[in-house]
């Protein structure tokens, strides 16, 4: 058989498996994304998140770990929960970090900064 024709039999077929899905690609990574609400406010400030929107396209997010910027921390496998913020003094800006991890170990993160004052 021609080495040109083995080529491009060999690429068509590649592209055919690739297209119908029986080639394993690998885990693609989540997105995270998340609301805040309030974002800014007097200590000590209630804030809740919403993670909700967060998504995998080929698997289901694992867990939720939060930095909420203060030193707290919270790892979770549902998308919300509720933080309090407290100041002991001049106005500070907190940022919080979302971590996403899905059921294959890939991770994305994103971020907001909620403001707090006396």
């Amino acid at each position: 058989m021609n080495k040109r024709i083995f080529a491009a039999l060999a690429i068509a077929l590649g592209f055919l498996l690739v297209v119908a899905g029986c080639v394993y690609i690998g885990n693609l990574r989540p997105v995270a994304s998340f609301t805040a609400t309030p974002m800014t406010g007097t200590t000590p400030l209630d804030v809740d998140f919403d993670a909700s929107a967060s998504s995998d396209t080929d698997g289901t997010i694992a867990t939720y770990a939060w930095d909420f910027g203060d030193g707290q921390t919270a790892s979770v496998t549902i998308a919300t929960i509720s933080h309090q913020f407290v100041l002991q003094s001049d106005s500070e800006t907190f940022r919080v970090v979302l971590t996403v991890t899905d059921d294959g170990g890939a991770t994305d993160q994103a971020v907001a900064d909620i403001t707090v004052n006396p």
